[in-house]
């Protein structure tokens, strides 16, 4: 008989064990959303080995627990930051000054449970030397040295470092900035993706909204304006400088409503472009606003307090939550 008991608690130890394994994939509805993990949206091309080949991309998704009624759902993209050099769907929260970042899954996480399907993308990263399909002065896109500038570079060195990797020399730019690229072309690719399949996962293709942040927030600037994504919003937070002349862009297009965010303590690259692209935005007579982070670098929580243009004081979550409700419901 003892044995017996023994055996049985032994094989309820194992399914217990088990269970988050076969389950991670589905998270608990208590928690206001489900979770589907790895899907395939795309491909794009890298070296390996000193040889181009393709490398699959994929996403994560964050469906709300709550049963539709029957209305199609508004659905937000949101990109991981790390210098165009390191991130993804799923990592350790960046810090930086004390201050503990939150993630692009933790966006989505705020999100869902309030009705919105949220994608958490990657996108190809420096180290892998991704090839794109432009290049730098073409299609109103600035000249390699316009837009990898001097605060670009510090930057993307400083993350290197942290990497455990040389440092870029002046002569190759060109790394970050077929990068910076290649983030762009692979966000685009999760906004057509989201599109082509909103039947499939309940979502309204005119309501879809890019955010990310840092690298992610170049992606979505790039991808909203540059490349006239058809996105009905998007909240870069602390970009970097865009790679397209925006006056120029938007003389063929409008931009979506935007909202872009930067901190006080931000990087050069940020404090220095982020003003005068809403100053740029603004004279086309586009949607857009600036949002201020006291007292953080770089790196700040949903948490955080911010200060609005608009004059109001109030978190970031919740000036994230206002934007897409205004634009997406």
């Amino acid at each position: 008989m003892h044995y017996r008991k023994l055996l049985l608690l032994q094989i309820l130890i194992v399914f217990v064990l088990a269970a988050p394994l076969t389950e991670y994939s589905a998270a608990n509805p208590v928690f206001g959303y489900e979770v589907e993990t790895d899907v395939v949206c795309g491909k794009g091309r890298v070296i390996v080995d000193g040889k181009e080949t393709e490398r699959i991309l994929k996403l994560d998704i964050y469906t709300p627990s709550e049963p539709r009624d029957g209305d199609a759902r508004p659905a937000v993209i949101l990109v991981h930051g790390g210098a165009f050099h390191r991130g993804g769907r799923r990592q350790p929260p960046f810090r930086e000054a004390g201050a503990v970042h939150s993630r692009m899954e933790d966006y989505a996480r705020l999100l869902a449970p309030l009705g919105y399907v949220c994608f958490v993308i990657e996108y190809r990263l420096a180290p892998e030397l991704p090839q794109t399909d432009r290049q730098p002065g073409t299609e109103n896109m600035l000249a390699l040295n316009e837009v990898v500038e001097s605060a670009a570079m510090a930057r993307t060195n400083y993350t290197r470092q942290a990497m455990g990797l040389p440092p870029l020399a002046d002569n190759e730019r060109i790394v970050l900035w077929d990068a910076a690229m290649a983030g762009a072309e692979d966000t685009a690719k999760a906004v057509d993706y989201v599109r082509v399949n909103a039947d499939q996962y309940g979502v309204d293709p005119d309501k879809i909204a890019v955010g990310g942040h840092s690298a992610g927030g170049g992606n979505v600037m790039n991808v909203a304006i540059g490349l006239n994504a058809p996105v009905a919003a998007a909240f870069p937070l602390s970009p970097p400088a865009s790679m397209f002349d925006l006056a120029g862009v938007m003389e063929r297009h409008d931009p979506p409503p935007m909202m872009i965010v930067i901190s006080q303590n931000d990087v050069a690259a940020t404090l220095e472009t982020a003003p005068n692209t809403i100053a740029t935005l603004r004279a086309k007579g586009a949607d857009a606003q600036l949002v201020w982070v006291p007292g953080f670098a770089h790196f700040y929580p949903t948490g955080a307090v911010t200060l609005g243009d608009d004059g109001r004081r109030t978190s970031l979550g919740e000036r994230v939550i206002e934007f897409l409700g205004a634009h997406l419901k």
